[in-house]
């Protein structure tokens, strides 16, 4: 009872204080089958309890035990669950428990799981790192993509490396080996 009365609190005031939304809102509440205002583009701040969805998050993401999803995202995301992106991020940083985002990513991804499709401007942190295209940085304890310029965890695993990479075992079809402990590189 006490939680239903604090979410119709929260969601009247969201109401209240977003006015009337031309072309984007300024706050909205999310939760499932619940966006409040319904406007899909959010320009501030965006809170959502189990689940978030819109078009466009630009500034502040927050999710409680929530999968917060996106097309696009430029800010933050701070949820603690999952955040999911269909689009690209353009300079932000999402920290959540496992990151899937199916654009490009400039910014940083921190996460227990960051599974990118292609993040050439951006630094992948996390226990396991899996990237589709290339990534710039990946830190962590296993780093498998596509190609990337720089590794550095315990198993890295690239079939392009443009840099190095640092860790326990290192495979990278271009390396001046396909495998080989403690570092890798392409040679020149």
């Amino acid at each position: 009872m006490r939680a239903t009365i604090l979410g119709f609190i929260v969601s009247a005031s969201l109401l209240a204080l977003s006015g009337v939304a031309l072309a984007e809102t300024g706050a909205q509440f999310g939760a499932p089958g619940v966006r409040v205002p319904s406007d899909p583009n959010v320009n501030g701040f965006r809170f959502s309890i189990l689940y978030g969805d819109n078009e466009r998050m630009s500034g502040l993401d927050m999710g409680l035990v929530a999968l917060s999803e996106s097309a696009s995202l430029d800010g933050v995301a701070l949820v603690l669950g999952f955040h999911k992106l269909r689009g690209n991020m353009e300079g932000g940083a999402a920290f959540s428990f496992a990151n899937f985002h199916g654009g490009s990513d400039s910014g940083l991804n921190a996460a227990f799981i960051n599974k990118v499709n292609n993040s050439p401007e951006a630094v992948d942190f996390g226990f396991v790192n899996l990237a589709d295209g290339h990534t710039m940085v990946d830190i962590g304890g296993v780093n498998v993509s596509g190609s990337s310029t720089a590794q550095l965890g315990f198993i890295n695993v690239t079939s392009n490396i443009k840099g190095f990479q640092l860790g326990f075992i290192n495979i990278a079809k271009n390396g001046f080996l396909p495998v080989f402990p403690f570092f890798n590189f392409a040679p020149q």
